[in-house]
Formats: C-alpha cells, structure tokens, sequence
C-alpha cells in the first residue's frame, strides 16, 4: 500500500533528474493528502495531474480513487436533492395553508351572502323562511346565480330547502337553513 511506496524514492516526489507528480506530492503529509482528495472531489484535473501519475507507480489505486469519486458524487447529490425536496414541500405546505384559507374566506363570504338572503326572502319578518318564500326568492335572477355558483340549479335548491326543513314544518329558521345548506355542500 501507501506504506510500503513510502520508503521507496517514489514517495520522495522525484523520479531521476526530473520531478514527477508522484505520492508523495499528493499524500506526503495529511494537509496535502486532504488537499489532494478534495481536488479529486471537485474533479479539478484529478485524471491526467492526479491518478494517472500516481497509477504509473501503483496502478491499484485506481480501485480506491474511482468509488472514491463516485460515493462523494452520490453524496453531493443527495444533499442537493434533499435541499430541492425540502423547499418545495415547504413551499407545497404553504400553498396549501393558503388555499385553506382562501377556502374558509369563500366559505365565510357565501354565509354572508346567504344570510342577507334569507334576510331578504323573509317576507314576514318573523325570523324564518317557508317553503313558499324560498320560492319567490329563487324567482331573483341573482338568487339563481348566487346558487348556480354554489353548484345548484333551482330544482336542486328547492330540493335543498325540503332537505334543510328537518321538522317538516314547511319552513326553516335561519340557523336551521344555513347549517342545512353547508351540510349538503360539504357532501
């Protein structure tokens, strides 16, 4: 191994007159052997000024620098991939944080909405709608819509209101009438 190459003039960083790039140029001392594996890493000239030169003198160590390569790339990417992952869960949690609320909000609105209604259509003013009321109301064109956009056409609604008449009294007070509707909405 690394070892045995460290007696030998291999280890010393020249070969002859001339200096090769050997081991002991890139792993002589812990400082240039981290060095070295971090060039490795980032796959700055780690073929043709790294192993190569040292394959010429121990071609074994071929079989440490390759999974070497391929582990730390894997690493990288699990990293970079769990980075990509967590932003967008972060960012799909708080798309659907706002939808919910955008939700409620429309929820919220269309109680209103159904109130002032139900305010209107009460003829009498004693507090609750009969059948024959609601009727009437569904003859206001944006009474019609109000239900069209909650999904009912006027048969559905009238079908709605016997739904909502749980006495069968022919008539529904308010609270009656608006948990009735959200209940048939919710499915």
């Amino acid at each position: 191994g690394l070892r045995e190459l460290r007696d030998q003039e291999l280890f010393s960083g020249t070969h002859g007159s001339n200096r090769n790039y050997v081991i002991g140029d890139f792993f002589g001392d812990m400082e240039s052997g981290m060095f070295t594996l971090f060039q490795i890493l980032t796959l700055e000239s780690w073929c043709m000024g790294i192993v190569r030169p040292i394959m010429y003198h121990a071609p074994w160590t071929l079989l440490v620098f390759v999974p070497y390569i391929v582990f730390n790339t894997v690493a990288v990417l699990n990293v970079v991939t769990g980075i990509f992952v967590d932003q967008i869960m972060a960012a799909s949690k708080a798309d659907g944080d706002h939808m919910l609320k955008v939700r409620e909000q429309q929820v919220m609105q269309q109680l209103g909405e159904l109130r002032d209604w139900f305010k209107q259509g009460d003829a009498d003013g004693d507090g609750t709608l009969t059948y024959e009321e609601f009727k009437e109301l569904l003859e206001v064109e944006k009474f019609k819509v109000f239900f069209l956009r909650m999904g009912m056409d006027a048969h559905e609604a009238l079908a709605l209101f016997r739904t909502v008449d749980t006495d069968d009294s022919g008539s529904a007070d308010i609270e009656e009438f608006l948990f009735g509707v959200m209940r048939v909405r919710s499915g």
